[in-house]
């Protein structure tokens, strides 16, 4: 082990100096540059909350390699902003899709969109952080919604569509989840709460936690050779949401925040990185594989996790197929 890697191993440790732009730069030293010199022509991506922030610059990534994206964006005027900007950056083949992944309905139309025949990249990037509870047309919690039970539809209704690709290569399914989930530890009970006092970071971070778990049960019942599923965070990233959700915080933190694109690095690399196209179920942050535990009692067992993936099904109100 070398002086820098005690070095960098002391950084990382105080979580600060890992998550932040310093923490990145420190991180890219030991990037390889070949990773994202790659050619997606052919392939087909599909972006959740493309028109800002993370998704946007996954977007803009993928579209410079040349790859179709799909834009899935709540707000239509945004989206179409945003494609529009997309489109002058890149040049690229940017298509725009209405959805709300919170919305059941929303997210059936999309799956069942005739115009999409293959998918080989989808990227569970949108979110919502919310100052109170508000809930969905279907009585689910909008976070929950958004995070969790949105994404697992949009999943399992596109998964005849996720195949293999050229030369073998499986398809990607990548969850932009959060160093936020940290502290906690994975509870269905606390998903599912309709009532009592609503704390919305809490529940985010909630939420995150079950997103990484959910990638890793995925994976579980997944093909690696058809299809991957991976999850990831992008450390301290400024980004519109972060602005708006936690002001107090991007106040304190804006001058050492990454940037979209800095933030998004690893998003690009797990769904475009050739060389790693048959890693699944892990958690990675600048292009490495962590522990998804960093603090003591935060460890969920095998029960807890076999009651989300059932209740997560009995949310998205869909089977796993056969």
């Amino acid at each position: 082990m070398t002086n820098r890697s005690l070095f960098d191993r002391a950084l990382d440790a105080t979580v600060a100096l890992s998550f932040d732009r310093t923490g990145f730069a420190r991180h890219a030293r030991g990037f390889d540059p070949a990773d994202l010199d790659v050619d997606l022509r052919g392939r087909v991506a599909a972006v959740t909350g493309a028109n800002s922030g993370l998704g946007f610059a996954t977007a803009a990534g993928l579209a410079r390699r040349g790859a179709q994206v799909h834009m899935l964006c709540r707000n239509e005027e945004r989206g179409e902003i945003a494609r529009k900007q997309l489109v002058e950056q890149t040049g690229g083949d940017l298509r725009l899709s209405v959805v709300d992944v919170s919305d059941r309905d929303s997210v059936a139309r999309f799956c069942a969109d005739p115009g999409i025949s293959r998918l080989d990249i989808l990227v569970h990037n949108a979110g919502a952080l919310l100052a109170e509870r508000e809930g969905t047309a279907d009585g689910l919690e909008v976070t929950l919604a958004t995070h969790v039970v949105g994404p697992l539809r949009l999943t399992l209704g596109l998964l005849p569509k996720l195949v293999d690709g050229p030369e073998g290569r499986p398809a990607r399914i990548v969850w932009v989840s959060s160093g936020g989930m940290y502290p906690k530890r994975l509870s269905v009970d606390r998903l599912a709460a309709t009532s009592g006092p609503f704390d919305g970071v809490a529940v985010y971070a909630d939420c995150k936690r079950a997103q990484v778990v959910l990638s890793e049960l995925l994976a579980e019942r997944l093909d690696p050779r058809v299809v991957t599923s991976n999850a990831m965070h992008p450390g301290w990233a400024a980004t519109p949401g972060v602005a708006s959700s936690l002001p107090r915080f991007h106040a304190v933190t804006r001058r050492i925040l990454r940037s979209p694109e800095e933030g998004a690095d690893t998003v690009l690399w797990l769904a475009a990185c050739a060389r790693i196209g048959g890693q699944t179920g892990r958690f990675w942050f600048d292009r490495r594989a962590v522990s998804t535990h960093l603090l003591p009692g935060t460890r969920e067992g095998a029960e807890e996790r076999g009651r989300l993936w059932e209740q997560t099904l009995a949310w998205a109100g869909l089977p796993w197929p056969a």
